[in-house]
């Protein structure tokens, strides 16, 4: 993914959350309209309710990325369009990441959008997005969902560029992740597939000269 990619990755993912909230105010206003006072301030107030968790966890780091909050948050609305579950967890302590904005969110995002892609036609479907500091004070991050998962035998073959399993029906797992992974050795880390559920894990080390504080 180029930087220009990357730009439109974030782009999309911050008009997605502009969209939603855009949605619930017109509904928020109408509702006024109709008088239908109680109505309104329950949307209202359920809207900054679940904002508020979302920007509490992302502002929760002391070392936070603000481009990979902003894409973190952008996807939360990007999923709740696609109505899928959407579960993210970060913990405060997560170190600051070894890779550039750009790169940061090359990686996010085209694990988060497979694994979207991977949940389409599931019957309860989700989406999970784990950050926490490693046990050798790096970053472990985990993007799992409810998809079908990937054979055994696609493991490795769907981090080879140019590799699609979508006709095969595990919709868009070869999309970007070739880039994925060779970002992720790039810095130093690795990625692998997990199962039960569907997890691509990765692990980067600190960055260069910040250890735990």
């Amino acid at each position: 993914m180029s930087s220009y990619e990357s730009i439109r990755t974030l782009g999309d993912a911050l008009r997605a959350q502009t969209h939603e909230h855009g949605n619930r105010m017109h509904t928020a206003v109408a509702l006024l309209e109709l008088g239908r006072i109680d109505e309104a301030i329950e949307i209202l107030t359920e809207t900054s309710r679940q904002s508020q968790s979302l920007v509490d966890q992302v502002t929760a780091r002391r070392h936070g990325d603000p481009t990979v909050g902003a894409l973190l948050l952008g996807k939360a609305s990007q999923a709740k369009e696609r109505g899928i579950d959407w579960r993210m967890t970060i913990a405060p302590d997560t170190p600051p990441t070894p890779l550039s904005p750009v790169d940061s969110v090359s990686v996010l995002g085209n694990l988060i959008d497979n694994a979207m892609d991977a949940v389409t036609d599931a019957d309860d479907r989700w989406v999970s997005v784990t950050l926490r500091r490693s046990p050798s004070d790096g970053i472990e991050l985990d993007v799992a969902d409810s998809g079908p998962g990937v054979p055994p035998p696609l493991r490795d073959e769907i981090f080879a560029s140019g590799f699609s399993t979508k006709e095969a029906g595990a919709a868009g797992r070869g999309v970007g992740l070739a880039l994925v992974r060779a970002l992720v050795l790039d810095a130093g880390g690795r990625i692998e597939v997990r199962d039960d559920p569907t997890t691509f894990h990765v692990t980067l080390p600190a960055a260069r000269g910040r250890g735990r504080r």
